[in-house]
């Protein structure tokens, strides 16, 4: 059953991108390119035919029925274990999860029979904190292990009509339990982390399953919840002071991580209408972002980068709040700007190509911004909001972070084996059209450090570089200078092999 485990069948994994994409497979359409879709491969009807076999197999059939800690020692309660050693009970309910919906549908009976044992398990707990004195050991073992096993549920619940029965079995009835663990146990990760991650993938619009019906007001709902959750461990987790530097993963920034990708997550799933919060005066958009800022703010830029799955999560969320949130970014005190931008700049050089990706992305999103409101800050438009007049006041007081990132997405396209050339091309004209003076000024200081004979030819570089590209931001100006960019790098970079001597990339940088 391992092949269970995986977002898709190994049948389908053997297949190459080209081939997905002729059966439609990736992108799901009934008809490619305006033709009927060939017959299935036969390496897909098998994987089908034999799924629907191992369904029907008495062992798999009492493992759907009967998957109790009677049964499965594993699912009980273990004080001699540690909490982490619950894993696998993850593993475990994804792959039953995959099984179930073989046959599962628009079955809801079937799906409360599943669900029986864990409902049990729901009630217990909730039976627990609701007295003054309870086992404290005992509950934080099987609300561990509960969480576990609904995290498996909903990873593997990738279609909408399953998921939705996960979704109104879980809210709003269990929901608040979840709530309260996260209160009382905040300071203990091996109880809040699971909590904190079956969260996050509740929130995960995977292949759209989170779809609710236009009458609805779960979507809302939903981003209710995770605010406040969200809010409740940032607020409690800050309280702890000072962790020493070999705890402060473990203890403190998994958690934080793990509160990052949940707003990214729900903030880029497209199931709610963020606009109706402020409209209704609903401060469950703001109590989140303040949070998250607070929670960046105590974390120092040095471990932005060391630890990978929080610089991932961090980078990503970013990426979204630069795109739709612009707003809440150019609100912010002087030094969280400064604070954002930095992190940005640090980011641009990172090993991890995600990460790079993700702050050329989010640096683009600012430096448009900044030259929208520039642009109309020379017409005749109606007065710019106080938030965008601080934002480029902060930009005004501070040009050399703006000026220091340009060197750097410079240095590295010519300079350095640049991975994702189009990803930083983005930025750059913006940079550029941003710090004309400044950019002239570095053109100059790399074209006299060439060899008196190369010269001209570098200097013609950068003359081909901004050919044909007009002082806009428009789509079409943007694929232009990306098509002058590579010809350019490669310009260059045969000029520099054929110089005896060339500038120093750290010459930039100053």
């Amino acid at each position: 059953m391992n092949w269970l485990l995986s977002s898709t069948s190994p049948a389908l994994g053997r297949l190459t991108e080209a081939e997905m994409d002729r059966v439609g497979v990736r992108t799901g359409n009934p008809s490619v390119r305006g033709r009927p879709l060939p017959p299935e491969p036969p390496v897909l009807k098998e994987a089908k035919t034999s799924v629907r076999k191992l369904v029907k197999l008495s062992a798999v059939q009492f493992m759907l029925n009967n998957h109790t800690s009677e049964h499965f020692s594993f699912l009980g309660i273990n004080n001699q274990s540690n909490l982490s050693d619950m894993r696998c009970r993850t593993t475990f309910y994804t792959a039953l999860g995959r099984l179930l919906m073989v046959d599962l549908g628009e079955d809801e009976d079937q799906f409360e029979q599943f669900m029986l044992p864990l409902t049990a398990a729901f009630e217990a707990v909730a039976q627990m904190l609701s007295t003054n004195t309870f086992n404290e050991q005992e509950a934080k073992r099987t609300l561990v292990g509960l969480v576990r096993d609904l995290r498996g549920i909903a990873f593997a619940f990738n279609a909408k009509t399953s998921f939705m029965m996960l979704f109104d079995w879980i809210y709003p009835t269990y929901m608040p339990i979840l709530q309260r663990a996260i209160e009382l146990w905040y300071h203990d990760p091996a109880c809040t982390t699971p909590v904190l991650k079956l969260m996050a993938e509740l929130v995960h619009n995977r292949s759209q399953r989170l779809q609710f019906d236009v009458s609805s007001p779960n979507g809302i709902l939903l981003f209710r919840e995770t605010s406040k959750m969200i809010t409740t461990y940032g607020n409690r987790i800050l309280t702890l002071g000072e962790v020493p530097k070999e705890q402060v993963y473990g203890v403190k920034l998994k958690g934080v991580s793990v509160c990052f990708a949940m707003l990214k997550a729900v903030l880029s799933g497209n199931y709610v209408n963020f606009g109706v919060f402020r409209l209704y005066g609903d401060d469950a958009l703001d109590n989140a972002l303040q949070t998250f800022i607070k929670l960046l703010l105590s974390i120092p830029h040095s471990d932005l980068l060391d630890y990978p799955k929080l610089s991932q999560s961090f980078y990503s969320l970013l990426e979204v709040l630069t795109q739709d949130h612009m707003n809440f970014i150019a609100s912010l005190e002087p030094h969280v700007v400064m604070y954002i931008l930095s992190s940005i700049s640090e980011g641009l050089t990172a090993l991890d190509t995600m990460v790079c990706t993700g702050c050329c992305s989010s640096l683009d999103h600012i430096v448009t911004y900044l030259f929208k409101q520039l642009s109309r800050s020379t017409k005749k438009r109606p007065a710019p909001m106080a938030t965008d007049d601080r934002f480029l006041h902060i930009m005004q007081q501070h040009p050399e972070m703006i000026q220091q990132m340009l060197s750097t997405v410079l240095n590295i396209i010519i300079f350095e084996d640049c991975r994702n050339q189009w990803s930083m091309s983005r930025p750059l004209l913006g940079l550029i059209l941003l710090n004309e003076k400044y950019f002239a000024d570095l053109r100059n200081s790399i074209v006299s450090s060439q060899p008196p004979e190369k010269q001209q030819a570098m200097h013609l570089c950068f003359e081909n570089l901004m050919e044909g590209i007009e002082r806009n931001l428009l789509t079409k100006n943007r694929d232009r200078f990306t098509q002058n960019l590579s010809v350019f790098r490669r310009e260059v970079n045969d000029s520099m092999k054929n110089s005896t001597y060339g500038v120093n990339s750290n010459d930039m940088m100053s």
